[in-house]
């Protein structure tokens, strides 16, 4: 009835975060997070292709339903926002090949998800996912928490689709 596994995406070009987690929206549980780091000299087709190697590795050892992705906040540097968009893209491909269903969410909208505030920083955020959400062992690399509350979010909001759907029948 709803989504019990998602793959949480923090997209970047330089560092992905990345993490599974499991749960019905209410309870959670952390079966994997990590990063994937690309070498800043090398050509972006290059650090693209390393991301999406590593990220068909992720589905095809953790079976992800879906996959949630940061939305890229359009701020005033657009040639960092245009790599990330990029990275955004590419992990959408393999999503696309692996039969996985896309959904992206805005920063704010994973702050609010999370922590109830729009405006937290990542430290409340962490905070957030295992205080509130008793998430153990998030990792303390910002980029695999962040596609840790990323996941959440998207659980949350599954949650919510699958009860409406219920309601309509």
């Amino acid at each position: 009835m709803f989504e019990r596994r998602v793959l949480g995406v923090d997209p970047g070009l330089a560092r992905l975060g990345l993490a599974v987690v499991e749960g019905d929206g209410r309870v959670a549980d952390l079966i994997w997070a990590g990063s994937v780091d690309t070498e800043a000299g090398s050509q972006e087709s290059e650090r693209l292709r390393r991301l999406c190697v590593a990220v068909r590795k992720v589905i095809r050892v953790h079976r992800p339903a879906s996959v949630a992705l940061e939305r890229v906040a359009w701020n005033k540097n657009h040639v960092s926002a245009l790599t990330v968009a990029r990275a955004t893209g590419a992990i959408m491909v393999v999503a696309a090949d692996a039969g996985l269903a896309v959904s992206e969410y805005g920063p704010n909208e994973v702050k609010i998800a999370v922590t109830g505030m729009g405006n937290a920083d990542k430290g409340q955020v962490r905070r957030a996912l295992v205080r509130v959400h008793g998430l153990r062992e998030v990792p303390a690399q910002a980029d695999a928490a962040d596609a840790v509350a990323v996941a959440i979010t998207h659980l949350m909001g599954a949650r919510m689709r699958g009860l409406a759907r219920l309601g309509s029948r």
